[in-house]
């Protein structure tokens, strides 16, 4: 699934794929924002054991962030150790509305982006 947005000023466009196998998705993610290059790729899987989610995040500046995934209905819920997000799907899963927020002291939460991303093909 190819998605795209126009966030603050920029453009960012995500794919969503299956890894070989079809046991994890991989979702690579780049763009601009302002005068800033972002992106990064994040592999989805899921613990046979446990039965739940997690994420990987390798971001565009040597960052990795590692998150738990709950997916309930239409909304998705990340957290990991300071930062969380939530995804709204709407308009028959055509449509995700994100909302990132990060923490510095582990209790307060501060958004730190909000993007619409509309399914493109």
């Amino acid at each position: 699934m190819r998605v795209a947005a126009i966030v603050g000023g920029g453009v960012v466009a995500d794919v969503y794929e299956w890894a070989p196998g079809g046991f994890f998705i991989v979702h690579s993610a780049h763009g601009r924002i302002g005068e800033f290059g972002v992106g990064g790729v994040e592999i989805i899987g899921c613990d046979e054991t446990s039965g739940d989610y997690r994420s990987h995040f390798f971001d565009s500046q040597g960052n990795l962030t590692v998150s738990s995934l709950v997916a309930r209905g239409d909304t998705w819920t990340y957290q990991g150790d300071t930062t969380r997000s939530t995804v709204e799907f709407s308009d028959n899963h055509r449509v995700q509305t994100v909302l990132h927020e990060r923490t510095d002291d582990g209790t307060t939460y501060r958004p730190s982006m909000k993007v619409t991303l509309i399914k493109v093909a």
